[in-house]
């Protein structure tokens, strides 16, 4: 079984840990002799003499001035590898005489270094191009070019792309499933239709535990990420697609990480034709040897006849001296960094040129990627917050009515690390997004939907305090004010502590649910309230317009010109509300699917084709069992695809289902198909796509084409992707 944690659906755990390389900082190599009237200056060691007091009474660590000699709020990086040590030390000291200890356990200790070993760090890539933010998501129609990739992922900014289990290729679809590549031409003798061109093993032996979840694509190549825990590393497998629908290994490569799986973000993004991921490094530990390890990329290298290795030298991808120390007060560091690799080129024997930016800060994050940066949310965890009884009773916690004053919210960060390898920004802002969709950067501004608890009564379980944030991005600077930075309006409650929020250019929206699973009522239940839908104007969020909705949220997607709500109100099916969102925002329709449950929770699962009009198609799985309905994220039995659509003014009819042909898994399959490696889909298994006018299908293993006509969709041709190629 794999060993996936998924520690909280808004939460994302790409974490990289520098646990399978035993090696230290690289060290510069050594200088000829020159005149000492050349030499520069020595790097001092701001920590060698430094010795922190202990904490005066009971405080949260943010509020711990004592601290302030392990920040620095002006961006700074650290001077050498013993400087950073020395930094590290300290931090742990100082967390264990606080009582913050880490669950991590102790760090790996690191061997020596062969005297005058050179660093052997690629160079940095190239920044992308065309960085500026695009709000439109163009329409792909006819024959796509071959070498084109029509976005068909329901990725949540226009121009990065997610990792996800389907993308194309031109004329073919690439499905990633059971460790391995099944393609389908499109346009097989030139004429639609569907025919399986190959099917190709990512993964090299059966013998090895390596799980492989999510793939990228550019040009014609093709990028699958997965974990290997043989090797304690994330592994890169880059092929190649030809001409006639085949794949071929170009390379494989690692980079040391701890399992990156998040049961509701993806780990991985392409932009611009270059891979970008977020890789935090825990630095927390109690080990009597403070030591860090950098995370290294490396190659893989073939098996000999006897399947031995010949293993290949790491090559870091980045020294202590390239590290940016925490603007904030922390003492549960984490080493948020952001990683770009040119994949193009690759070959076994050469890993990609990468480079990375990384800062240090806080445990608690949340990220969202747009076309030039990662964005950071960085906030105090668990252990470094803190407040007595005492505290609760003098703030009158229980006789309070509204929102907390701004200097009660515990404070964070938002950083800006630039794709480009730039230098970062940082501006000290309040409340908590409680994942990347609550978040959202478009023309010079950023946005957040954001949780808004006091540090001093703590959150409210009945109903959640919800501030609205934006800044504009010259406000972020290289110098961390403690005071809160941005603007921040006060937003109704949904009702209830949990809910679901989206962004488009124009609105925020948000609806509730009444607790945190997303399960559907059973039969003789009792029936659920209306629900509320919360819509912001992002150019006036002082005047949020709150409609009724009959159900509870579940979901929130943008759909064209609508923002599409899902939930339920009884055992009957699932409820799918549009809310028109141009001109006066509304209710434009509800529709009930009778006996019909959503059965997959990922925001790839819903996908649309909806013009500006208002005129289209939305897909979702779902399944005919209520039982079947709380759409976890290892969801691998068999779902149906359900479609609506909508007219001009938002009304919404049910046009249809593909329905998966479901077999009885005790019993062999009927095509002799066996599943080898990464055979649990932790990612679901079921996805609506649109692409080039047309209507397809994925359904577990099969790949169903569909018709739109005369307001229905109906089934036009099928194919069975464990069936042998080219039968």
């Amino acid at each position: 079984m794999k060993l996936k944690l998924a520690v909280g659906l808004g939460a994302l755990m790409i974490a990289l840990a520098a646990c399978s390389s035993w090696k230290p900082w690289a060290k510069d190599a050594e200088v000829p002799a020159v005149s000492p009237l050349s030499l520069a200056p020595p790097k001092v060691n701001r920590f060698a003499d430094i010795t922190i007091p202990p904490r005066e009474g009971e405080m949260p660590v943010f509020d711990d001035a004592t601290l302030d000699a392990l920040r620095a709020p002006k961006l700074t990086r650290f001077n050498t590898e013993e400087e950073f040590l020395s930094w590290l030390k300290l931090t742990r000291e100082a967390a264990r005489e606080r009582g913050v200890y880490s669950w991590r356990g102790m760090p790996v200790p690191v061997a020596a270094m062969a005297p005058g070993e050179a660093s052997s760090a690629p160079p940095p890539p190239a920044p992308p191009s065309a960085m500026a933010e695009s709000a439109s998501d163009a329409m792909v129609t006819g024959s796509a070019p071959a070498d084109a990739n029509p976005e068909i992922t329901n990725n949540q900014k226009a121009g990065v792309d997610e990792g996800g289990i389907v993308k194309q290729i031109g004329n073919h679809l690439v499905v990633l499933q059971d460790g391995r590549l099944f393609i389908t031409d499109l346009m097989p003798d030139g004429k639609a239709g569907l025919k399986l061109s190959d099917r190709a093993n990512v993964y090299r032996s059966d013998q090895e535990d390596t799980w492989y979840d999510e793939m990228l694509v550019a040009g014609r190549t093709i990028l699958v990420t997965g974990y290997s825990y043989r090797e304690n590393a994330t592994e890169f497998t880059v092929l190649k697609l030809g001409e006639d629908g085949k794949a071929t290994r170009e390379a494989t490569f690692y980079i040391s990480s701890d399992d990156y799986y998040s049961g509701s973000n993806y780990a991985s993004r392409m932009i611009d034709g270059k891979l970008v991921i977020h890789t935090p490094i825990y630095l927390s530990g109690q080990g009597w040897w403070d030591a860090f390890d950098a995370p290294e990329i490396r190659e893989w290298r073939r098996e000999g006849p006897e399947g031995e290795r010949k293993p290949s030298d790491g090559r870091p991808l980045f020294k202590a001296e390239d590290i940016w120390m925490p603007v904030q007060r922390v003492l549960e560091p984490v080493l948020h960094t952001v990683t770009v690799c040119d994949i193009s080129g690759v070959t076994d024997a050469s890993a990609p040129a990468c480079t990375a930016t990384a800062i240090v800060g806080t445990e608690d994050h949340e990220f969202l990627v747009t076309k030039d940066s990662f964005w950071l949310w960085l906030s105090p965890g668990e252990q470094e917050r803190g407040a007595s009884s005492e505290e609760y009773e003098r703030a009158g916690c229980s006789s309070r009515e509204g929102r907390a004053p701004v200097g009660e919210i515990v404070p964070s960060v938002l950083v800006k690390l630039p794709v480009s390898g730039e230098k970062p920004s940082v501006l000290g802002v309040r409340g908590e997004p409680q994942n990347q969709f609550s978040m959202d950067m478009d023309a010079g501004t950023f946005r957040a939907v954001v949780d808004w608890n006091s540090r001093i009564c703590g959150p409210n379980y009945t109903e959640a305090n919800l501030t609205y944030f934006d800044t504009p991005l010259k406000a972020l600077s290289d110098t961390l004010k403690d005071e809160a930075g941005g603007r921040y309006v006060q937003l109704p409650s949904p009702g209830t502590s949990n809910y679901e929020a989206r962004f488009t250019e124009s609105h925020l929206v948000y609806g509730a649910r009444g607790g945190w699973g997303t399960w559907a009522p059973q039969k003789g239940d009792e029936a659920r309230g209306d629900g509320r839908a919360i819509i912001v104007p992002v150019a006036a969020p002082d005047a949020p317009i709150t409609v009724t909705v009959p159900h509870d949220v579940i979901r929130a997607e943008r759909a064209g010109p609508y923002m599409a709500l899902t939930g339920y109100r009884d055992y009957r099916g699932l409820s799918v509300s549009l809310i028109d969102l141009r001109k006066d925002p509304r209710l434009s329709s509800t529709y009930v699917l009778e006996n019909r449950f959503e059965s997959e929770n990922r925001s790839h699962a819903f996908n649309s084709r909806i013009g500006a009009d208002g005129k289209g198609l939305i897909g979702l799985p779902t399944v005919p069992r209520s039982e079947e309905s709380e759409r976890w994220w290892w969801w691998s039995q068999s779902s149906d695809l359900t479609y609506l659509q909508t007219d001009a003014t938002g009304k919404l009819t049910r046009a249809g289902d593909l329905i998966a042909t479901r077999t009885d898994p005790e019993k062999p399959s009927p095509t002799g198909y066996e599943c080898q490696v990464s055979c649990v889909d932790w990612y679901g298994n079921a996805r609506p796509i649109f692409s080039g006018g047309r209507i397809f299908a994925l359904v577990n293993s099969e790949l169903i084409e569909g018709v739109h006509e005369n307001g229905k969709v109906r089934e036009v041709r099928r194919i069975d992707l464990t069936a042998k190629v080219g039968e």
